[in-house]
């Protein structure tokens, strides 16, 4: 089997599942709701400046949640077992669910995105244009990619304790201990507030983005290093 088989088959797997579903509604409803009572000001440029802080906090939530159920289901499903034995490629296994991840991830941060433009425009926000958005959009979409790539700690938490409860009690923690941090100053060196900062625009140093690159990698090697282990046992 080549990669794009495996990457077939956990799509099918995400798409026919009522979680997906779910998370998409959450990240309709959410976003809108942050757009009509959270928003400031009468222009595309205040409007995105109050609210893009907010969405990137829904995104570190929601990217982390989808990273621990697509690895954890295979331990509350029972499949685990299923896919240890047979004489498939770990390597490929693992490397698929993270693609799917991220294509997933980036499903729902540009639907959030749309949302949240949508709001916007029902409000009636003006003085912008085409290629403003856009622009906030392209800065939109890089964050979104890393909070992707520091979720992959909640993938590899999930496979260490053999379910998603973990991971997603460790979200709520690392929600309660991001506004410590911010409210100490000591945002850029947690990993998961330095996509937040930077999509605010506070400048980031090269300390925090190793620490954010590290992190990451981090949970991917962890991952891969976990299912050779698991094949082995």
């Amino acid at each position: 089997m080549n990669i794009l088989s495996f990457i077939h088959n956990e799509v099918r797997k995400v798409w026919r599942s009522t979680v997906f579903w779910v998370i998409l509604a959450a990240f309709a409803i959410l976003p809108a709701m942050v757009g009509f009572f959270n928003s400031s000001g009468d222009n595309w440029e205040t409007y995105f400046s109050g609210l893009l802080g907010s969405i990137a906090s829904l995104l570190v939530v929601g990217f982390s949640f989808t990273s621990a159920w697509v690895f954890g289901r295979e331990y509350t499903d029972n499949t685990i077992k299923d896919l240890l034995v047979k004489p498939i490629s770990k390597w490929y296994s693992v490397l698929s669910k993270f693609i799917v991840i991220t294509m997933w991830n980036v499903l729902l941060a540009i639907f959030s995105f749309l949302v949240l433009v949508g709001a916007g425009i029902l409000l009636g926000v003006s003085d912008g244009s085409l290629p403003f958005i856009l622009g906030i959009f392209s800065t939109f979409m890089t964050i979104s990619l890393l909070i992707t790539v520091v979720s992959t700690t909640s993938a590899l938490l999930a496979n260490v304790t053999k379910g998603y409860l973990a991971p997603i009690g460790l979200t709520f923690v690392i929600v309660i201990v991001s506004n410590v941090v911010m409210q100490l100053g000591i945002g850029p060196y947690f990993p998961w507030t330095i996509p937040v900062l930077l999509l605010t625009g506070t400048d980031i140093g090269f300390i925090s983005i190793s620490i954010l690159v590290t992190t990451g990698i981090a949970g991917f090697v962890g991952t891969v290093a976990w299912w050779r282990f698991a094949e082995q046992k």
